[in-house]
């Protein structure tokens, strides 16, 4: 197989054939997942005229397929790097082979559609929700095909740790109870409710997995090549440990001069925002997008357009997810231009406080955060660049994206300080949980009780180490990723001095390498 053109000069085309090539394959076996910024190693895209009955093929038959098609158009991009290339098309390669890499790696070794019923149930909701906004004949297809892939379920759990038996078993009662309430006639609901229900029973009776951990050195190469960290675990560990003493004296620094006769940690345990009279929590989540949004047109870091044509939608997350979701978070689906995305929160009925931090949350996750560098990213003019993104700069921007809102004035007193030292605080107490649990330095319980140690209540912290375990190595995205850009954007203000010059740099290439991310700004251009 071979791609390539015989022309010369036409390594630009020859990259955007092998690129076309691959995320048409991996969306035509993979099109929920490819569908979706759930899953994050596979690049987002999505395929006019799709088959709307036919899921995620994760069969050893299509594992092993799809391993070796994904081997070849490795081999034509190794082929395109002989020849003479300019930075740009270095990148393009870069992250397609990156991509590639990943992809081969996280089903041949990591292996989560072997190891996490909530793997698979998280593609059923995802799917499911993605027909339902499509339409009432894109559902009932949808439906129709899906008892096949429970069953492919099925067959590849063949042991299943305690702790996903749970996850599984609980996402499937959420997933039952959701289903029933969706537009379709019971003959089509009904054999997806009883293939469900012979799953639940599926995971009652299999055998139990002792080990749940990946070996030091495939968690290593997870950290260093799926999450884009690119550094060694004892370079990893070091950061996160400085982190952790900065950040723990700067808390105690505010929280004193704030609440001088509590201590700290049950100070930032305790804190929630009461909600104004007659306001919901949406209401004041989409008034807060509002005052971030007109913050950042009024600095210069987004168009008033771009803000008008791309909203951010607030939503609560889907019942079926709490058993794995942590907390709130974004979505967009894949589309040029786009068009819009999905703000999540976690809302309990008749709630009345929100937590304290929740202006932070929120920028995070939109403006100038996650809305605001996928909103970029799929308004790129470089199509490769459009569909690619890696844990570690997508939460490192979204972290380094709070500290833009202290430079530009959106915050600046010292109780919003303290509650930003808070956030960095415990994102680096996740992290540190992430790596002692892989590295076998802490269990369960004990790195539970490491994060009861820095302010969280110890049942929450128990939920919570249970659900980091799913994605191992993510948690250490957010500190490494805010190491990471802290120190691109020191060195950039020290030359250029103007935060909205950095995110409007910064945004301007997609999801790079940092090192890559470094040149552009060295070198200026807009991709």
């Amino acid at each position: 197989m071979c791609f390539l053109n015989q022309n010369k000069n036409t390594n630009a085309s020859d990259i955007h054939a092998v690129a076309v090539i691959l995320f048409e394959t991996l969306a035509l076996r993979f099109p929920v997942c490819m569908s979706s910024d759930e899953f994050h190693y596979f690049p987002q895209v999505t395929i006019s005229d799709k088959d709307w009955s036919k899921w995620d093929d994760f069969s050893p038959e299509s594992v092993a397929d799809i391993s070796a098609k994904l081997s070849e158009y490795k081999l034509e991009l190794d082929r395109i790097v002989s020849g003479e290339l300019t930075f740009d098309e270095h990148v393009d390669i870069s992250l397609l082979k990156r991509t590639i890499i990943t992809i081969i790696e996280q089903l041949k070794y990591v292996k989560p559609h072997k190891a996490h019923p909530a793997f698979y149930l998280t593609v059923i909701g995802v799917g499911l929700a993605e027909a339902l906004e499509s339409g009432v004949q894109e559902l009932n297809d949808r439906l129709k095909g899906l008892p096949v892939f429970i069953r492919q379920a099925q067959q590849n759990l063949e042991k299943v740790h305690e702790i996903f038996q749970n996850q599984g078993c609980a996402m499937i009662e959420r997933l039952c109870a959701w289903i029933l309430s969706l537009p379709v006639k019971q003959k089509v609901r009904a054999p997806v409710i009883l293939s469900l229900e012979q799953f639940y029973s599926h995971l009652l009776k299999i055998p139990a997995q002792k080990e749940f951990l990946l070996s030091r050195d495939l968690y290593e190469r997870v950290v260093f090549q799926h999450m884009g960290c690119f550094m060694p675990l004892d370079e990893i560990e070091r950061i996160i440990d400085n982190e952790i003493h900065e950040t723990t004296s700067l808390v105690e620094i505010y929280a004193s001069e704030i609440f001088p006769e509590i201590s700290w940690q049950k100070n930032i345990a305790d804190l929630n925002f009461t909600l104004p009279h007659r306001h919901s929590v949406k209401q004041v989540y989409q008034a807060c997008v509002s005052k971030l949004a007109n913050h950042c047109i009024e600095k210069g870091i987004v168009l008033p357009e771009i803000v008008e044509n791309c909203p951010v939608h607030i939503e609560t997350v889907p019942d079926y997810m709490l058993p794995v979701r942590s907390n709130a978070a974004y979505s967009m689906p894949p589309g040029h231009p786009p068009k819009g995305g999905t703000f999540f929160i976690v809302e309990s009925e008749h709630q009345m406080t929100v937590p304290s931090d929740y202006q932070l949350l929120t920028a995070h996750e939109t403006y100038p955060g996650h809305h605001l560098l996928d909103t970029r990213r799929w308004g790129l003019k470089k199509i490769i660049r459009r569909h690619i993104e890696f844990p570690v700069f997508y939460e490192g921007w979204a972290c380094i994206s709070e500290e833009l809102l202290f430079d530009t004035g959106f915050f600046h007193n010292p109780f919003d300080r303290m509650l930003f030292a808070k956030r960095r605080l415990w994102r680096a107490v996740r992290g540190k949980m992430d790596l002692e649990i892989h590295m076998r330095k802490k269990s369960l319980k004990e790195a539970a009780d490491l994060f009861s140690d820095y302010g969280m209540e110890n049942t929450k912290a128990s939920e919570l180490v249970r659900k980091y375990i799913l994605k191992p190595g993510y948690q250490l995205s957010y500190a490494i990723g805010r190491h990471c850009f802290r120190n691109i954007y020191d060195s950039f203000m020290r030359q250029q001095g103007r935060p909205e010059n950095f995110a409007g740099r910064v945004l301007a290439h997609g999801e790079v390498g940092f090192e890559q991310l470094t040149q552009f700004l060295s070198t200026g251009g807009n991709s």
